[in-house]
């Protein structure tokens, strides 16, 4: 069984502007898979926080019932249909709005746990990391662009091309860590090849694994938690128990 627990807090840098939290984070447990979504709005649109609310709700829909309906026997294929799905989903929203789909602009990660695989679908600086034992990998970073905090955005020209898809094994797997990119500098040892940094995720393990664990509490924690960045922080963590 996996429990979950996550949070989407609003950034130093957004609260001391009046800014109101631009990620997002969502997930749910159905028929023996869990789902989790997990975005990042661009802070230079003036969309972007209901860009990511709506991302990531229908990501867990849209996954939820394709599973539902046909199974996950092969979960890349999937999920890059799920992602192409969102992106409709956004765009339809700007449509209504009429509004620029750029000015929904956000970032995706959305995972699925079957009980034979863990697939993880990422557009563009989100942080996905396996936990294995207490040994730690971080799956499909985005490549370093020419440009500091320069990302691939849902509704960008390229997104589908340049989503980055995962599959392992379920097997010996006992932690799913999804994040926006507002933490890594507290989750990531070294942020050149986003080694995940130990430490944090051992203690995050055994935190979540704790009766005492909750959603409110990881929220204190974040918004009590010094990111050095000052962007909004999204961190959502499934543990087996």
């Amino acid at each position: 069984m996996w429990k979950v627990i996550g949070s989407s807090v609003t950034g130093t840098s957004h609260l001391a502007a009046g800014r109101d939290c631009e990620d997002a984070s969502a997930w749910c447990a159905r028929d023996g898979h869990v789902f989790i979504a997990v975005a990042d709005g661009a802070g230079s649109r003036p969309m972007s926080r209901h860009g990511a609310a709506l991302a990531v709700r229908e990501a867990i829909r849209l996954t939820a019932e394709a599973v539902g309906d046909r199974g996950a026997d092969d979960p890349a294929a999937l999920l890059a249909l799920v992602v192409g799905q969102v992106r409709e989903q956004v765009t339809a929203l700007a449509s209504t709005e009429g509004q620029d789909p750029g000015d929904y602009a956000s970032t995706l990660a959305v995972a699925v746990l079957a009980p034979e695989s863990i697939a993880i679908a990422q557009v563009g600086d989100t942080i996905a990391v396996l936990g294995r034992a207490g040994h730690y990998e971080t799956l499909t970073p985005e490549p370093h662009g020419e440009y500091v905090n320069e990302t691939t955005f849902l509704t960008g020209p390229g997104p589908l091309a340049e989503a980055r898809i995962a599959v392992r094994p379920a097997a010996g797997v006992d932690g799913v860590y999804l994040a926006t990119d507002g933490l890594r500098f507290k989750i990531l040892a070294d942020l050149a090849v986003s080694t995940p940094f130990t430490p944090f995720f051992d203690d995050l393990t055994a935190y979540a694994r704790s009766p005492a664990a909750s959603d409110d509490a990881l929220t204190r924690f974040l918004a009590g938690l010094d990111d050095q960045s000052g962007d909004d922080k999204t961190l959502v963590a499934a543990v087996r128990g």
